[in-house]
């Protein structure tokens, strides 16, 4: 099936707005639920049908859905203090999406949850069919894991749902920012970003709106797919490099830069780390399946450092 119009949850945000211009490179129309007041910087000058409502009002939006071939729910809460609120927005806001969309009868819904409810005790690289949480999992993660129950339920009961989890994206339009572009823009202002003791994968966002599409277009009612990067597990160190050469600064093996990373280990020993040791996939599965052709990583790193010198955020 190829999209001529879709439904978007999310559209204001990094992986929104990337989705959100790929589809109309393709000539597809585009309705997007925005909340009243929300920032729209991100899709200015785009051609878009705004939808104003919340995801737990669907009387609201439920009409806007009818006639699309394609609903992308990307909208979450990543964080909030008070924790259920994390839980009535990615679960409940979730139900309320997905459940409207199948009943306008939406040829293909697409929920987009995050590799962090993928884990696997071996210390082996994760894949989309390591469903299962880490004993450390955040608020946030846990929410999207029921996020992704309930989308796994209606798709039992014939709604043609599939779920795509994220790797860490990279890219333009990271307006908030999102942890990754925190993590690299410390790098560019001379600081060691928090990480992960082990690898981490990153995906070139632009990648992730094609695999998005594809998920749409071809992918299965019940499936889950993962969209990362297959050279893009990458250490701490490595992760600093990426951005140092994408921004055509040296690399130093020793000085400053390394008492920064010293000083970030000895943090990390300091403290008992309470997240997953490592988020390294294999995406050869989802990629084989989807049909993808996976981008420069290098690229994309050097889009997200000009984008960002772009917008006054490397200061």
């Amino acid at each position: 099936m190829k999209l001529k119009s879709a439904f978007v949850t999310g559209s204001t945000g990094f992986v929104g707005a990337n989705l959100v211009r790929e589809l109309l490179a393709r000539g597809v129309t585009v309705r997007a639920l925005v909340r009243a007041g929300t920032d729209l910087s991100n899709l200015q000058g785009l051609d878009i049908e705004f939808v104003e409502g919340n995801l737990l009002n669907p009387a609201v939006f439920s009409d806007a859905m009818a006639g699309c071939d394609a609903c992308f729910h990307i909208a979450a809460a990543y964080s909030h203090p008070d924790r259920s609120e994390l839980y009535r927005v990615n679960a409940q806001g979730t139900e309320s999406v997905l459940t409207a969309a199948f009943g306008q009868g939406v040829p293909a819904i697409v929920y987009v949850s995050t590799m962090g409810t993928l884990s696997r005790k071996d210390g082996g690289l994760l894949t989309e069919n390591d469903r299962a949480l880490d004993d450390a999992a955040s608020d946030y993660v846990r929410s999207k894991y029921e996020g992704e129950k309930i989308a796994d339920r209606l798709a039992d009961s014939g709604a043609p749902v599939s779920t795509v989890h994220l790797a860490a994206p990279v890219g333009p339009w990271d307006r908030v920012p999102t942890v990754t572009g925190k993590r690299l823009l410390a790098v560019l202002r001379g600081k060691a970003p928090a990480y992960l003791p082990g690898a981490l994968n990153h995906v070139p966002v632009s990648d992730v709106a094609v695999g998005l599409i594809h998920a749409a277009e071809r992918g299965q009612a019940g499936r889950h797919y993962l969209l990362a990067h297959p050279d893009g597990n990458l250490s701490r160190r490595d992760f600093v490099r990426m951005v140092r050469r994408a921004a055509g600064i040296s690399i130093p093996v020793r000085g400053s830069a390394r008492r920064a990373l010293r000083a970030m280990k000895d943090r990390f020993r300091a403290r008992a780390w309470s997240g997953p040791v490592s988020l390294a996939c294999d995406p050869t599965q989802t990629i084989t399946e989807l049909g993808l052709s996976p981008t420069s990583l290098d690229d994309a790193f050097a889009q997200a450092v000009t984008w960002f010198g772009q917008h006054g955020r490397t200061g």
